[in-house]
């Protein structure tokens, strides 16, 4: 269930994105094409996940933004990863590959987590 709705849900939800995204990156547009892909992400940080809280609470259900350590370090390479792609503006091979590397990781760690979680309190 971690590995659907963290790996595998974002793929399929946003294919318009990223065919646009891989099509004006083709067109030597990597401008636009970073913008479409960190936009996207921005959005989601910035509407969703404090739309969900608010939900939750006006739904009486438990959504505060707690993530635990793996989402937390998570977030924190992602951005890391990121940054270092898009500092200075341009862009190789190798990013590209580091890119696709640090999602594999991503997607390894949350095929091999369990459904159920322990409670700890």
């Amino acid at each position: 269930q971690h590995f659907i709705g963290i790996v595998l849900l974002p793929i399929i939800g946003n294919a318009c994105e990223h065919a646009a995204a891989v099509r004006f990156a083709v067109r030597d547009k990597l401008g636009l094409s970073i913008g479409i892909a960190v936009g996207s992400s921005t959005q989601i940080s910035l509407f969703a996940v404090p739309f969900s809280v608010l939900a939750g609470w006006a739904m009486n259900r438990p959504m505060d933004l707690d993530y635990g350590a793996l989402n937390t370090s998570v977030m924190t390479v992602s951005v890391v990863v990121v940054l270092s792609m898009v500092v200075d503006g341009q862009s190789n091979w190798l990013q590209g590959y580091l890119l696709m590397c640090a999602y594999v990781v991503i997607a390894i760690c949350y095929w091999h987590l369990p459904d159920e979680l322990p409670e700890l309190g």
